[in-house]
């Protein structure tokens, strides 16, 4: 017996050493994540101010030649008599802003007769740094079609450009800031266009030193890697209007490339003048992209930092202190594992009375110990456990009666909400055929669906409660027993459901709706008169085969607003047609991994059973859901309805 009692000692000593190497793993991971977090924290935050310079430079630079131009554009309006003194407007223009390359009023048609049909006089910088005044607009240069003319026109607060070669001015790639010109009647007369080359966006961005280091942030110099780091824009369409390849500047598109879903939404953001970063695959390259729209010209900016040069500095600092901290562990472990050794020896006055207890004898007596310390604590807890064990026992027996009858109680109220169901025992009706299944989420649900045949009309309707469970079974009790009342002697749905909604929206503390689809189909003619309150559209299934959406006004749910007016409408049902009506317990039916059951794939089902009959048709619409889910847990009522107007 003695040495049973050393070796578990040596198993509890060991078991003890294996927790705290685990600890001081665990620990260790913390801190090398830590670390490596912290400094990928302050290079992410680092690249994300030097996009937000760059960025409000960038447009501060394209605010000054909107400003500018708006100024130029006022001057040039009170002159337009002189048409020499609007050439003088132009070449200010340029005197003022050296960073435009060009610029030019491009008139209507035949605004000055003695011009011609064409005259648009452009201003431009030579090599040797003076301004030459030209005239470009001719059958050469019909500009009346061009993008920038056409949106000028027409723009009042300015408008940037597509990116364009301009073969007849500035000869070069270049974006224009184009404002209309009016006369003092406030007649269009023209539109006058600022440029500004694409080669000083290039030369913007060439001057960004992505490798440069601030305080704080390790540099990127000190990690050479095979893929630097870059940065381009983007045009409103995609297009690339800097890159560091120059033969894919305004000759590529950022979604020509077929990337991930990450790739696509980095580009979707940029494109709708989002803000912010993400991970995305470029030209092969995992790498973090920091993006940021220029608002005024309606582009983006983008910076493409590798992920493994924006990860290396945060690694090796992270690896340091993991390797530091590991040492000062392991001096610790080797230190408390003598003292976890001593510390466990007292536990052997313990092992015979806990024996005792693991076998239910909750009575055994506890051994006294000497001193209080951990041990003793830990033996007033075995004995807090025994008295607590004690009491479990008799209130888990008494827990497990109470339940026992609280499932019974719900079973019988399952029972009663199917019995509130229509049998389906066939009407005897040879017009129709009718087909219904209901299926709780729970023991009871919310869902409901009912019909009946009076004066040779069907009445029926299907619908949906807010919630699940107990409360929601009983307001579809409610409303059941409400549709059966209110149809009693009432031919119009519009006017049933208005009935409905008066009831429901009484007293309706826990604000609780249904969505509903009545309808009441006259059996001789076909004619189908319905109103909708928010339910899913039924699905109208031709004898052609033709499945389409059933036609109906949204209108509110049931029990949402007093008084509101239902609209009431109709359709004709030719012989043979199948109507198909279901609650939202089909479309978003969730397989285990959370994706939606969904129209298309109702839609599919639906072309599949076209010749069936209504069981049928509702049996195979079940079991291709049932296959959907594949085992995954309801998260909704189902309930599906279908009736075929044979005659």
């Amino acid at each position: 017996m003695k040495q049973k009692f050393h070796s578990f000692a040596g198993r509890l000593t060991r078991r003890v050493i294996v927790m705290m190497l685990i600890v001081m793993t665990f620990t260790s991971g913390l801190v090398f994540l830590f670390a490596a977090g912290s400094i990928l924290s302050m290079m992410t935050d680092h690249y994300q101010d030097i996009l937000s310079l760059t960025s409000e430079r960038t447009e501060g630079m394209l605010r000054l030649v909107e400003v500018s131009s708006a100024n130029n554009v006022d001057e040039i309006s009170k002159h337009l008599a002189y048409p020499d003194q609007v050439l003088q407007s132009l070449e200010s223009e340029l005197r003022l802003n050296p960073h435009i390359v060009g610029c030019a009023v491009a008139f209507e048609q035949n605004y000055y007769p003695q011009k011609g049909l064409w005259y648009e006089p452009y201003a431009r910088w030579t090599a040797d740094g003076s301004i030459e005044m030209l005239q470009i607009g001719g059958p050469d240069h019909d500009y009346f079609m061009r993008e920038w003319y056409l949106k000028g026109i027409t723009s009042e607060t300015g408008y940037w450009s597509e990116p364009y070669y301009d073969e007849a001015g500035a000869r070069t790639m270049l974006c224009s800031y184009v404002l209309p010109v009016k006369d003092k009647k406030g007649d269009v007369a023209g539109v006058f266009g600022a440029d500004v080359s694409l080669s000083w966006l290039t030369e913007q961005v060439k001057n960004l030193d992505l490798n440069a280091s601030k305080e704080g942030v390790v540099s990127l110099a000190a990690f050479e890697s095979e893929h630097p780091a870059y940065a381009f824009i983007l045009s409103r369409s995609g297009d690339f209007l800097v890159h560091p390849d120059p033969t894919r500047i305004l000759s590529d598109n950022y979604f020509k490339h077929q990337g991930d879903e990450k790739y696509q939404r980095v580009g979707r953001a940029m494109l709708a003048g989002e803000s912010g970063r993400g991970i995305a695959e470029l030209d092969g390259v995992r790498a973090y992209v920091f993006y940021a729209p220029l608002l005024h010209s309606g582009w983006s900016m983008a910076i493409v930092i590798p992920v493994e040069n924006i990860m290396a500095p945060g690694m090796y600092l992270g690896l340091l202190i993991l390797l530091l901290l590991s040492f000062g562990l392991l001096v610790a472990f080797i230190l408390f594992r003598g003292a976890i050794r001593r510390t466990a020896r007292p536990l052997k006055f313990l092992v015979r009375s806990t024996e005792e207890v693991a076998k239910g004898h909750f009575d055994t007596p506890l051994p006294q110990l000497r001193y209080y310390d951990e041990i003793h604590q830990l033996r007033d807890s075995f004995e807090y456990m025994q008295h607590s064990l004690s009491n479990y026992v008799d209130e888990l027996t008494e827990v497990t009666t109470r339940e026992a009858a609280i499932g019974r109680e719900l079973d019988i109220a399952r029972n009663i909400q199917m019995s509130m169901l229509p049998t389906q025992e066939p009407l005897g009706r040879k017009e129709i055929d009718i087909f219904g299944t209901l299926t709780p989420a729970k023991a009871v649900g919310g869902d409901l669906y009912d019909y009946f045949v009076r004066d040779n009309q069907l009445y029926f309707c299907i619908g949906d409660v807010s919630g699940k469970g107990v409360p929601a079974a009983m307001v579809m009790a409610v409303t059941s027993a409400l549709f059966r009342s209110l149809s009693d002697g009432e031919s119009s749905p519009s006017q049933v459901v208005n009935g409905l909604n008066a009831n429901l929206s009484t007293r309706n503390e826990s604000l609780m709706f249904v969505t509903l689809f009545f309808g009441i189909l006259d059996l001789s003619s076909g004619q189908l008169r319905y109103c909708n309150a928010g339910h899913d559209a039924p699905l109208l299934i031709g004898p052609d085969g033709s499945v389409e959406m059933l036609e109906v006004e949204s209108n509110l749910a049931v029990g949402v607003m007093p008084g509101w007016e239902f609209v009431e409408q109709e359709v004709k049902l030719k012989p043979g047609s199948l109507l198909f009506l279901y609650t939202d317990g089909l479309t978003e039916a969730e397989n285990p991994v959370h994706d939606l059951f969904g129209m298309d794939r109702i839609l599919e089902e639906a072309r599949k059973g076209i010749q069936q009959q209504p069981a049928n048709f509702v049996a195979s619409m079940e079991k291709a859901v049932h296959i959907f889910v594949d085992g995954a847990e309801p998260s909704d009522d189902l309930t599906m309805l279908a009736i075929r107007y044979v005659c």
